[in-house]
């Protein structure tokens, strides 16, 4: 009998502190079953020679919307790569509604008012391009969006008139009533009900574009963070099915770890156990058959439950202990909001936790960030459970408090280091000098001793893993400034943090992570010595082959 593989001749940096470097990793059944010269190549089918390349596991993005991102190569790209003043992004919209079939809807996302001198495009501006179309444009946060006059008849609101915003989310109005165009929180609904839900084929289509761009960048596996609420996060109610299907096609090509949205989550029983400290009864919420955390295999797995607390920063909703920059000093009351009553987010996420699943808590404002560590408290006081490793999504505005408080829960930080470079600049306008000095911070949370993953929140920023990793290290914003410097992390935190920290987020790290026996032969090879090329070029650095389950991936060999 032969075994699968042998790559040999290559510089592995395996993230096993017992063992950190090997020169040859042997393959069969997806797992690594040899380091170095453990089996000798005549034990293999097949034998590649790296020529001394560095390869380094492959990397975990633990905030990714791989659908979305699929779905993004399908609609006009806003992003300020593309348009960087609102003409251009006119000329984008009016060139994708001229291309578009008659009566469809025609949808856009990745812009950033930031670049528009801080101003949304307006529902008139897109009429003068629509040549007749519904339009909706996705805010690069996608936590609001824009659209057209028609886009609000066709969901009930003709004339844009008698909009009114449910909880949680808000509809800037003109002096005569109607709706300028933009949708905030979950006010997106409004309109995003009336778009044609996208079919369980359509989900599969979107899975399979995102992987193919997922895997030319070296990334193997990803966590989706909300599936099934198309009302809060999500295309259809039946998410699932459509990975399921694209993985049934063998065109999910990244291993997936899915996260329902917590809306999604229903009662298990009629059973209560009485909270003492309230007076109220917590229901356990979960999926039929009492599904949770953890159930599926190394391809399809169902992660954490999803939960908003609140809003965007750069969109100036994310919920703060004081009012963002510029809005106090023209008497603008702003600190944010959230995106439930925070006693209907206190029923869900104790429930969630009830029921036995792990619960990611999007939280980037820093009195959002109380109120959700003040729930998971209270859950684990209540309900306690070993090893949880409930998550805060971005955990963008922290002070060293609250940090201190995130590790002495037990909570799992999720940052995203693209965000300094894309978002950086937005956010220093938003935040002000001196609270921009606790705003996406990273090396605290090491010092605080805090297992972290690395991730990119992509398509809000870009999926490149190497430019993520750049930016962890140099922090930088896109006009060249530094940002919060001392957050700097090294080389080796970073890929530490795509790997390993990505996979202990899921409790995957028995199996992902590092590159030693049994575990999965995930890794990619880079154009370059990641770990001693300067600072400033690590951005240049390519990867030249993705390796998923033992086999070429994308790339050459």
């Amino acid at each position: 009998m032969l075994f699968d593989t042998l790559y040999t001749n290559g510089t592995f940096h395996t993230q096993d502190a017992s063992r950190p470097l090997a020169q040859s990793i042997g393959v069969h059944n997806g797992r690594v079953i040899s380091l170095d010269d453990e089996l000798a190549p005549t034990y293999f089918r097949e034998v590649h020679d790296f020529h001394g390349a560095v390869v380094v596991p492959g990397f975990n993005d633990a905030h990714c919307h791989l659908s979305y991102v699929g779905l993004a190569t399908m609609q006009a790209d806003l992003r300020p790569s593309t348009c960087t003043t609102m003409d251009e992004l006119l000329a984008a919209v009016e060139a994708a509604c001229a291309a578009a079939p008659e009566g469809a809807w025609v949808q856009g996302a990745g812009y950033d008012q930031n670049y528009f001198g801080n101003q949304h495009p307006t529902a008139e501006q897109l009429d003068a391009v629509s040549h007749g179309h519904p339009v909706f444009l996705m805010h690069v946060s996608r936590h609001m969006g824009v659209a057209n006059t028609h886009a609000f008849e066709l969901a009930g609101y003709p004339d844009r008139r008698n909009v009114h915003a449910p909880e949680g989310g808000a509809v800037p109005v003109s002096s005569d009533g109607r709706a300028l165009g933009l949708l905030q929180e979950t006010a997106r609904a409004l309109v995003m009900d009336a778009i044609p839900m996208p079919t369980t084929d359509d989900v599969a289509g979107m899975v399979a574009a995102g992987s193919a761009a997922l895997l030319a960048l070296g990334v193997t596996s990803i966590t989706e963070p909300g599936l099934g609420a198309p009302q809060h996060i999500g295309h259809s109610f039946s998410d699932l099915a459509g990975f399921q299907q694209a993985r049934d096609a063998g065109i999910l090509g990244v291993r997936a770890t899915v996260m329902p949205y917590i809306t999604t989550l229903h009662g298990l029983g009629d059973f209560l156990v009485g909270d003492q400290d309230r007076g109220l009864p917590v229901r356990p919420i979960g999926l039929d058959l009492g599904m949770r955390t953890g159930f599926g295999d190394d391809w399809l797995r169902l992660g954490p439950a999803k939960i908003l607390s609140d809003g965007s920063l750069i969109g100036r909703s994310a919920f703060m202990c004081c009012d963002y920059s510029g809005d106090a000093a023209a008497n603008q009351e702003n600190r944010g909001l959230l995106q439930f009553p925070a006693e209907d987010m206190r029923r869900k996420i104790i429930g969630a936790h009830r029921a036995g699943w792990q619960v990611a808590a999007h939280a980037i404002g820093d009195a959002a960030l109380d109120v959700v560590m003040g729930i998971f408290e209270e859950a684990q006081r209540l309900y306690p459970r070993p090893d949880t490793r409930h998550r805060i999504e971005h955990l963008s505005v922290a002070s060293d408090e609250q940090i201190r408080r995130v590790a002495a829960l037990g909570l799992v930080p999720v940052p995203q280091g693209r965000f300094v470079y894309e978002l950086g600049d937005g956010v220093a306008r938003a935040m002000g000098p001196d609270r921009t000095r606790i705003s996406y911070r990273v090396k605290a949370l090491l010092d605080a001793g805090l297992e972290i993953p690395a991730s990119t929140d992509a398509p809000v920023v870009g999926a490149d893993p190497i430019q993520n990793i750049h930016d962890l290290v140099n922090r930088r914003t896109a006009s060249g400034a530094d940002f919060v410097p001392e957050e700097r992390i090294s080389v080796a935190q970073a890929i530490r943090s795509y790997t390993l920290g990505s996979a202990y987020a899921v409790h995957e790290e028995r199996s992902k992570g590092t590159l030693v026996h049994g575990m999965l032969a995930d890794f990619v090879v880079l154009s370059d010595d990641i770990y001693t090329v300067a600072s400033e070029d690590i951005g240049d650095i390519t990867v030249t082959a993705t390796v998923v389950d033992g086999r070429l991936a994308h790339g050459k060999l």
